[in-house]
């Protein structure tokens, strides 16, 4: 779906980003409620001093010719505004808009969930009180990133894709007892199913394998880089490894995925964003996860004993 989930620390995404299961047998109920409160901000993780670069690349193919490292554009805010988009292509809504001096907000929000009182019967929840101030935070990852700052009952930080939206809510469904309805905003927020064109379908297809190529290519070059710092390289290696893995989970429920692959390139292309924010700037490493490894080895070691 901290969705945010920081993009450098996709293990613990993994089990941030989770989706809500809408029940179509029953008939959604509607409902408002109004957004009083704020909620606070949330820190993000400490970061490690970058190696120096064997080698200078360039951008755009990163890691395949030499020039300075520069940082992939991350999509603009302009992308989203005045676009429907839908969780999972089909589920829950929302729209964006700027405000007066230019700060992006939510300006339409419909929640769908599970009601409270019966479970697995549909509910449908309008939310009242728009705009939502949105409040901008640091990724870590070169994308930008925003928290809502007026919905305390349910809270959600977002990154913004190209056309979509990633949102997460540390994998917890939100329980909206004035609306009776529990809902989870966790997962891509994009194109609705009904504007998938079965012609584009071979494009898009084609678009994610050119991508998935900058990846490994790009993967191969950050890796280049630190392959004598072991912790480093290590946290490199399993965060490339669970990529494929997290992508699949958040996107295994998107509307028309198999003939599209809408919701996997998405990723894909914050996954380059991601990898070159590293490879500018240097690896984050979540808190504690030298120690952790560091504990793990010596466990392992004492095992073979």
């Amino acid at each position: 779906m901290s969705i945010a989930p920081s993009w450098t620390i996709i293990s613990r995404a993994a089990g941030a980003v989770a989706f809500f299961c809408v029940a179509a047998a029953a008939t959604p109920a509607s409902a408002q409620l109004a957004l009083p409160g704020a909620v606070a901000p949330t820190p993000e993780g400490t970061v490690t001093s970058p190696s120096r670069p064997k080698k200078k690349l360039s951008s755009g193919e990163i890691g395949s010719a030499r020039g300075p490292v520069v940082m992939p554009k991350a999509p603009s805010e302009d992308t989203i505004i005045g676009k429907t988009l839908k969780l999972d292509g089909n589920g829950s809504a929302v729209e964006f808009s700027r405000a007066s001096g230019g700060e992006l907000q939510v300006s339409k929000l419909t929640l769908s969930g599970d009601r409270l009182s019966r479970s697995g019967e549909e509910c449908r929840v309008d939310i009242a009180g728009m705009p939502l101030k949105l409040t901008s935070r640091d990724s870590g990852a070169g994308l930008r990133r925003y928290q809502v700052a007026s919905f305390p009952a349910c809270p959600f930080t977002l990154d913004v894709l190209d056309g979509a939206v990633l949102v997460t809510n540390d994998g917890k469904a939100c329980e909206i007892k004035e609306a009776d309805c529990r809902a989870d905003p966790s997962g891509l927020w994009g194109m609705p199913e009904n504007e998938f064109a079965p012609a584009k379908a071979e494009e898009m297809l084609g678009s994610r394998a050119k991508v998935e190529k900058t990846v490994r290519s790009d993967f191969k070059a950050l890796y280049d880089r630190n392959s004598k710092d072991k912790p480093v390289r290590n946290f490199v290696v399993k965060e490339q490894a669970g990529f494929s893995s997290w992508r699949e989970e958040v996107c295994r429920t998107y509307a028309k995925e198999s003939d599209f692959g809408y919701c996997a390139l998405r990723l894909t292309e914050a996954r380059v964003i991601a990898l070159g924010a590293q490879l500018a700037g240097g690896v984050k490493l979540p808190e504690g996860y030298v120690e952790a490894e560091a504990a793990e080895e010596a466990a392992a070691k004492a095992k073979k004993k």
